[in-house]
């Protein structure tokens, strides 16, 4: 064998040793982090119905709640402990009895092998109600090939640069191969801190940056699932702000049992917020998404101005005469409304005013809440994420900035025309289909 062939033998040895070396671990990330997310929506569909279950046990209601879930009905089912099954549910009454025999929430299998998430609901009288939730099998397999595309990739391209080395270069690799298997052995373990020091040959610094690179994507992405849960439970506050108010209307010693639930859904909302809210996210808006600023705060409006109606405010709408379209999803738009409205009908004791516009102002669209409560004490600081004066998540003003910012505009916070908290969102240019109107709300 030539000295040659020895010194390319040697840096192909090497370099798979090296990448296979990170890229089995990240493969096996992958994998079990598509599982985990699996999981975690099997999860949240059934705390849709427990939610549903906790204020209501009326087979009718129930049903009317699962049909409104869409596609994820297929996946979910109901067994009350009175009237027929609500869905198609997998296992027999007897066998979701035995498997929660204990305990409250369990993972099992049917006859099929499918994967099943199982809750158990005790009943003020007594009785028990089942919510069973399916863990899809194309959502355990999400994107995993893909990245195991992506990584059989930089395995064939890191191999390719390490066999036109130099014998210098291969010394050189070999020094720095160690501390690539160290990486990707602590990357695997999931430990996503660890960075490797760019230096050496070229070939071995493109190397350490492609790790570095593909480590940060991950931990990237990990972060924005986190987020994604804390602002998932930030907008279940929502509907359970409605049913707190709704439960002055219902007659002791019912309405004292449903505060009790109330209040324990909202402690686990709050924790699940306080465990996710870490880190930042970054999902680009998806292109072609815009929504009607006009039509959705006038949808909107109608479910809060009721409310505000209960709690004896004054809420003042104006909405403006055209269409204004918006470059966010029309979710996302009605969430960040949802986000504020939340915040002052939370944050101020009833009766405390507040104010709604929509249209354009300055030639921007624009939405504006105002109210005349105690207001910001740091304005500058109300925006941050996670950041709050108050037992609150600190959610609710990112949730309406990051709507702002897909629209390529902003959200600003300030003061009311009553000395109380003002937070405008501007959304960027308008496409309006018919002439608009320009001003101050």
């Amino acid at each position: 064998m030539t000295l040659r062939a020895w010194q390319l033998g040697l840096s192909l040895g090497i370099a798979l040793l090296t990448t296979l070396a990170f890229a089995l671990p990240l493969g096996y990330a992958a994998r079990q982090q598509a599982e985990n997310r699996a999981q975690q929506r099997a999860e949240r569909r059934a705390a849709v119905l427990v939610t549903v279950l906790a204020a209501t046990r009326e087979s009718r209601a129930v049903r009317t709640a699962w049909r409104s879930t869409g596609e994820d009905a297929v996946s979910t089912c109901v067994r009350l402990p009175e009237g027929p099954e609500v869905g198609h549910c997998r296992l027999d009454a007897e066998a979701a009895r035995r498997a929660t025999a204990g305990t409250r929430s369990v993972r099992i299998r049917d006859a099929a092998g499918r994967e099943l998430l199982l809750l158990s609901l005790r009943t003020p009288e007594g009785r028990t109600a089942y919510v069973e939730s399916l863990v899809r099998e194309e959502e355990r397999s999400h994107r995993v090939a893909a990245v195991w595309t992506v990584l059989a990739a930089a395995v064939a391209s890191l191999t390719l640069i390490s066999v036109v080395s130099t014998d210098h270069m291969a010394r050189r690799l070999v020094r720095s191969s160690a501390d690539l298997v160290r990486a990707a052995s602590t990357v695997g373990r999931g430990e996503l801190g660890v960075r490797v020091h760019i230096g050496g040959p070229q070939e071995v610094r493109k190397v350490a940056l492609a790790f570095n690179t593909m480590t940060d994507r991950i931990a990237s992405l990990m972060q924005a699932e986190r987020e994604f849960s804390a602002d998932l439970s930030h907008r279940l506050r929502t509907p359970l702000t409605a049913l707190t108010l709704e439960l002055d209307l219902v007659q002791e010693p019912v309405a004292g049992r449903l505060r009790a639930a109330v209040s324990a859904l909202d402690q686990q909302i709050t924790h699940l917020i306080g465990r996710t809210r870490e880190g930042g996210r970054d999902t680009p808006n998806a292109a072609g998404h815009q929504a009607d600023l006009t039509a959705v705060v006038g949808a909107r409006m109608a479910f809060w101005v009721t409310l505000a109606r209960a709690q004896g405010r004054r809420c003042e709408v104006s909405v403006g005469p055209v269409p204004l379209a918006v470059r966010v999803p029309e979710e996302d738009l009605a969430s960040a409304l949802d986000a504020l409205l939340g915040n002052v009908f939370r944050h101020t004791p009833p009766g405390t005013g507040c104010a709604v516009y929509a249209g354009l102002l300055d030639g921007v669209p624009t939405l504006a809440v105002e109210d005349s409560g105690p207001g910001f004490s740091a304005p500058e600081a109300a925006a941050v994420r996670g950041h709050s004066g108050a037992m609150s998540s600190g959610l609710g003003l990112d949730i309406a900035a990051r709507a702002a910012v897909e629209a390529g505009g902003r959200l600003v916070v300030g003061t009311s025309r009553w000395g109380g908290a003002r937070v405008v969102l501007r959304l960027g240019d308008a496409r309006c289909d018919g002439p608009g109107r320009r001003g101050s709300p």
